[in-house]
């Protein structure tokens, strides 16, 4: 058996640690690239959504923002408030889940709109941005809650889950929730 040197330790160790170095730089170069690329499309993304769920806007200004979500003032031509647009983020089966909840003036779902849910099951979870799913919460109130069909026991308002998606279903309905807290909270309580 041969006894091992000096040489025959730091080489190889310093080799690893060089290519250690190099990847570690090049994948930081790879994010700073693509991050500022992955923020406009995430920009971008979000302000479609709000073009959806509150379609008589035609500006948004940013009212609220914390650890829930955001809300986005939706003014029309004339400078009148048409509605809000809140932004919120749920987990899913697969993943996070962003949702774009729309609220007319007097408390009522516009519309909604599954912005990102790429995490979830293709042909399942991911059916929650179909629009047979997202017109189920038009005209509903934000001073109630919505439920799940499956977990509905006479209070609150009913929405049918998704087809084998009752957990993607439920994010979804979570997200709005917590939207209509926002609006509740923040917008109609900040207002007295």
């Amino acid at each position: 058996m041969r006894k091992m040197n000096f040489k025959d330790v730091f080489i190889p160790t310093i080799s690893l640690f060089i290519i250690c170095v190099v990847i570690t730089a090049a994948l930081a170069f790879t994010n700073a690239i693509t991050a500022t690329k992955i923020a406009e499309n995430e920009a971008q993304s979000q302000q479609e959504s709000m073009t959806i769920v509150c379609p008589d806007a035609s500006t948004f200004e940013e009212a609220y923002t914390g650890d829930d979500g955001t809300v986005f003032v939706g003014k029309n031509d004339k400078g009148e408030i048409v509605g809000y647009a809140v932004s919120t983020v749920s987990s899913g089966y697969g993943g996070q889940i962003k949702v774009m909840t729309g609220i007319d003036t007097s408390g009522s779902i516009i519309n909604i709109d599954v912005y990102y849910n790429d995490d979830e099951t293709p042909g399942l979870g991911k059916n929650t941005s179909n629009e047979d799913f997202t017109s189920r919460f038009k005209g509903l109130v934000s001073s109630d809650k919505v439920v799940v069909d499956k977990d509905y026991s006479g209070e609150g308002q009913k929405v049918d889950a998704v087809t084998s998606s009752t957990i993607s279903s439920r994010a979804v309905i979570d997200a709005v929730n917590t939207a209509c807290d926002i609006y509740n909270t923040e917008i109609i309580g900040g207002e007295n």
